[in-house]
């Protein structure tokens, strides 16, 4: 026969494993290489052959002239062509090699492990970091797919992790904080479990941290002592062969890691492997010490502490568990081994006073992922038993512990019949009775037998018999026993093990500006269904539904509408996250109906260096608009990805993309707070108008003395700072109001120059339109288009319709004004420039309805 069991995959950024819990078995089976490693270097080589290697093979080649492709799974959802020799593969494609080499040996160690059986390993489990995204994640279950696999599902890394410390250790119900940090990534976890049930309470985490930015930490380090040697080997990637050389060095950093986590301190023997910038072989003799790689690495370990304290703030918010409330502290990963993160863990988490855990609990971090996810796999995957002659198959959805407990799953007929029942025997006598219930797919029928009878062996054979009790085909059944304390629990119907670990919000109008509305927050148990009201906002013609996760674009849709639909026409949308990640949209909008599945958007291009330092120029330029706790909060967010920009420039080109993007990312998340309505700019520059009327005047203005102007006015300028350092918008439109009514009270004495000097007044006019007029029309010119073609084409239509009205309502009476004016003085043609400025507000207000053309509003309850 031939058994199809689920097993787990723990797909890792340096290692990967496998697991798998087979029926009858005391415990998990893992993976082991020729050399008995539990894991597989996660790389994809060449052989000298020019053949494509993975795991151990391709990791043997990491100083040879082709370097393998090592750690991209910090790539998944990326399109990038990463280079191997002469070839190019996507991280999809490295990951889906790996992915076979690593079954194909897990698959051969295990034949041989059931008597009489051939095992196949097709149907996995896959684990992913607790912080993957919705493109990420689906990168992963392509990589399955691509490596011949029927992916059963996606499990968090750390939810595996907790799954497999409360297997082994017994642990009854309580509260986890599951620390995983793993050679590329880091996640944290906080997770409740209660009856069998683990539900995520809170997450958060790192894709681009872990293990391998220690070894580039360290291996830094190395180039500085070697440049101080005399060595010249730069502090960059300026010359062609920087980046190689550095990758040298950060594989030997790598080992050296490993030894100052047993050590105090530990040597690196260069000799000659590699030149330097003068062709100079690079032989030496370094030393490092643990405190010197504990500095290199401490901002990395801080902000892994500052994500647990973010996973456990939302676990507060969600369900009142707080770090108090802690029973156990996991410690998940190979970089866990690090002595310095342990100490840190333990300071921070454990001990009297702070959470119930005492100390952090470290066992098989390296392999725990593995296990717990060939744990979850053998309660959701079903068994699947082939005759040899492959002419019926059966699908076990559990194996019972022995008699009297039920036996339930699908029977498959491949050549024609009608069955009617399911008979187990034991030699010629059948010993169960279960009749069959079609299914909806042809061939395959239900089975279900309440109670196993005495006398059934673990071998017996199931027989598909017809109306009048003759057989059509048989198979032997695979029941072996196993004592019910050592089956792992059924994950319950209610459990909850996967999170979504950032929001789903969708773009819509509000106040005239574009804003985002929550879809989905993070933190939503999947998998899960939202269902939003909303309403058309304009006339466009159109209604667009951009959707992001966080700040990532992930779906645009531009769906026409019939003409004239009103402003305020309802809509429905529905949108489905299930527990892998895939989603997908549905709504009406009257007879109007849609369906989309959202795929994964594509990555978008790397940024220059020129565009980093613009952000990092913008940051700074952000950071002036904050005053009290808004800036101190700014400076906290910002302050690191600073400091980490200008590191990994001169060390990791990848991070520096990552850092950027996250950069860019705060900045538009502060924006809304910058560009408070109305801003504080405006306001400050309100003031100052009320200062220049005041102070430019002959005399008294509105019956008040200057000093007393200047009391009054540091007066307000003070409540202005105070106020706007709060959180009160309602207080601050006040004030706001109220420093505008002031201006405009004090400025009528102004006007009334301005009535003394008409010619002057004309002047000014005509000045101030030229100036609005050049504005706009760069604006138009600069409008940056949306990237979906669809709603591009809608912004260009409506871009083309205000240009032409500039020119047919501002430029061409501009110069035609000016052309006459020898003719006609400006004072004769204020009317002509008032109805100018009137045209300028118009397309100012258009142009800012072009960012929002065709989005939705909420509707109002």
């Amino acid at each position: 026969m031939r058994l199809t069991p689920p097993f787990g995959i723990d797909l890792g950024t340096t290692h990967s494993s496998a697991a798998i819990y087979l029926p009858g078995a005391a415990s998990p089976r893992t993976f082991e290489d020729d050399q008995g490693a539990q894991v597989m270097p996660s790389a994809v080589g060449l052989s000298p052959a020019g053949d494509l290697v993975a795991g151990r093979p391709a990791y043997a080649t990491r100083f040879g002239p082709t370097p393998p492709l090592t750690s991209f799974k910090r790539r998944m959802g990326q399109s990038d062509a990463l280079e191997l020799g002469s070839r190019t593969l996507t991280p999809i494609e490295a990951s889906g090699h790996l992915l076979s080499a690593l079954v194909a040996r897990f698959a051969g160690q295990l034949q041989g492990h059931v008597d009489q059986a051939e095992l196949r390993l097709e149907r996995a489990l896959i684990t992913i970091p607790a912080y993957f995204d919705v493109t990420q994640a689906e990168a992963t279950r392509q990589a399955g797919e691509l490596a011949g696999l029927e992916v059963i599902g996606l499990l968090q890394e750390p939810t595996a992790a907790a799954m497999f410390y409360s297997w082994k250790h017994r642990l009854q119900d309580g509260n986890f904080l599951v620390y995983d940090l793993g050679g590329g990534t880091f996640d944290v976890s906080v997770i409740r479990c209660l009856a069998g049930e683990y539900q995520v309470l809170g997450i958060d985490g790192d894709n681009h941290l872990g293990g391998d930015d220690f070894d580039r930490r360290l291996a830094g380090l190395l180039r500085s002592r070697l440049n101080a040697a005399g060595y010249a080997l730069g502090t960059g990637f300026d010359a062609p062969d920087d980046r190689l050389r550095f990758e040298l060095l950060t594989r030997h950093a790598r080992d050296l890691k490993e030894v100052l986590s047993a050590q105090d301190a530990a040597t690196l023997e260069l000799e000659g492997s590699f030149s330097d910038r003068e062709g100079r072989p690079v032989q030496a003799r370094v030393e490092v010490t643990r405190p010197e790689f504990e500095h290199a690495i401490s901002d990395l370990i801080e902000s892994t502490l500052g994500a647990c304290q973010r996973a456990l703030h939302q676990s507060g918010e969600q369900a009142r568990v707080t770090l108090a409330d802690i029973d156990h502290v996991l410690l998940v990963g190979g970089s866990t081994h690090v002595p310095a993160v342990q100490q840190a863990i333990a300071d921070a988490f454990c001990g009297e006073g702070v959470s119930r855990a005492q100390a952090p609990l470290s066992d098989s971090p390296e392999m725990c992922v593995a296990l717990g996810a060939a744990l979850h796999a053998a309660t959701l995957g079903r068994l699947r038993i082939e005759s040899n002659a492959g002419s019926a198959a059966v699908e076990l959805v559990d194996i019972p512990s022995g008699p009297g407990e039920a036996l339930s799953g699908q029977v498959e007929l491949a050549r024609a019949g009608q069955p009617e029942a399911l008979e187990l025997r034991e030699a010629s006598e059948a010993l169960a009775r279960a009749p069959l219930r079609a299914t909806e797919e042809k061939g395959v029928w239900n089975f279900f037998i309440p109670a196993l009878p005495e006398g059934v062996s673990e071998r017996p054979t199931a027989t598909l018999v017809d109306g009048a009790g003759l057989p059509l085909a048989s198979l032997p059944l695979w029941l072996p026993r196993r004592a019910p304390a050592e089956r792992p629990a059924p994950a319950p119907a209610l459990s909850n093990p996967a999170v979504l670990s950032r929001g789903i919000f969708l773009e819509v109008v509000k106040d005239g500006k574009p804003s985002r509305h929550t879809l989905i927050p993070r933190g939503a148990h999947l998998p899960t269904r939202a269902t939003h009201r909303l309403a058309t906002a304009d006339t466009s013609g159109a209604v667009v539904l951009q959707l992001f996760q966080d700040r990532l674009p992930i779906h645009t849709l531009v769906m026409p509408l019939p003409e004239h639909t009103a402003p305020g026409t309802p809509l429905t949308l529905e949108l489905d996250v299930d527990e892998t990640l895939a989603m997908s949209a549905k709504g009406n909008i009257g007879a109007q109906e849609f369906w989309v599945r959202i795929d994964p958007p594509r990555t978008p291009p790397d940024l220059d260096w020129p565009q980093i330092e613009a952000l990092m120029r913008r940051a700074e330029t952000a950071a002036r608009h904050f005053w009290g706790m808004e800036a101190r909060r700014f400076e906290r967010d910002v302050s690191p990805l600073i400091a980490g920009i200008e590191a990994a420039v001169h060390q990791d080109p990848l991070r520096l993309q990552v850092l950027a993007r996250r950069l860019e990312a705060l900045l538009e998340e502060f924006a809304p707070r910058a560009e408070r309505i109305p801003g504080r700019g405006r306001v400050d520059a309100t003031l100052d108008g009320i200062r220049r009327a005041v102070f430019s005047s002959n005399g008294d203005v509105q019956g008040i003395t200057r000093e007393s102007w200047r009391a009054r006015l540091d007066r307000l300028s003070s409540e202005v700072a105070r106020v706007w350092d709060g959180s009160d918008d309602a207080a601050w439109r006040q004030l706001a109001d109220r420093v505008q009514a002031t201006y405009e009270t004090v400025v009528q004495d102004e006007a009334r120059f301005l009535r003394a000097d008409p010619e002057g007044h004309a002047r000014r006019m005509l000045d101030t339109c030229q100036t609005r007029m050049a504005r706009v029309r760069r604006d138009l010119r600069e409008f940056a288009l949306s990237s979906d073609a669809d709603r591009r084409a809608l912004q260009q239509r409506e871009l083309d319709s205000l240009t032409q009205r500039l020119n047919d309502e501002v430029l061409t009476p501009l110069e035609e004004l000016k052309a006459r004016a020898d003719a006609i003085p400006l004072t004769r043609q204020t009317d002509t420039l008032e109805a100018i400025h009137v045209a300028i507000d118009h397309l100012e207000l258009g142009l800012q309805r072009v960012r929002t053309l065709g989005l939705l509003k909420r509707q109002e309850s």
